[in-house]
């Protein structure tokens, strides 16, 4: 527009530094006082609407966008407006490489630690491995231990019985 009476949504949505659709949603729920159509039936914002807005977005455009149109000149409005869109751009551009960056950094040490939590689990379950494979060994042996043991005692009742059978004369010659 010609003055800073009246802005469009995509006006305000590149000097709020939003996407349309966000400003679209945000003029939607202004006062309806603040909200009007031009003579081309477009949704314009009023003054007083562009002034709630800097307040619910906590910036203060209507001064930068004065200064411009006071400016004068068209290609000095549109190299402005593109410097301070490139260096808009550049600087949240800068501020999300950061975040990312800094949740990377966090990631990747969360990383480090579960590797190190899993290497102490591994040799843990190795210990635990060699462990119950000593078990069973001495498991194994105790029940052959005992096997033989009772195979002994066995063969041991089955001698007394057969040396008790015999009489005293059947033991001294060996008789059967």
């Amino acid at each position: 527009m010609d003055d800073m009476e009246t802005k469009t949504v995509s006006e305000l949505a590149e000097l709020f530094g939003v996407t349309r659709q966000a400003m679209n949603k945000r003029v939607k729920s202004l006062d309806p006082k603040f909200v009007e159509k031009n003579e081309k039936n477009v949704t314009v914002v009023t003054k007083e609407g562009i002034h709630e807005l800097e307040g619910l977005y906590g910036k203060v455009v209507t001064a930068q966008a004065e200064m411009l149109e006071k400016q004068g000149s068209p290609s000095a409005d549109l190299a402005l407006q593109s410097d301070d869109a490139a260096s808009a751009a550049y600087e949240m551009i800068s501020a999300l490489m950061k975040d990312k960056n800094a949740e990377i950094e966090r990631l990747n040490s969360q990383l480090v630690a579960k590797d190190q939590q899993l290497t102490v689990k591994d040799s843990q379950i190795a210990e635990k491995d060699a462990q119950i494979k000593k078990q069973q060994e001495l498991m194994e042996k105790a029940l052959t231990d005992q096997t033989q043991f009772f195979t002994d005692l066995q063969e041991q009742i089955q001698n007394a019985g057969n040396v008790e059978s015999k009489g005293f004369f059947g033991r001294l010659f060996k008789k059967k």
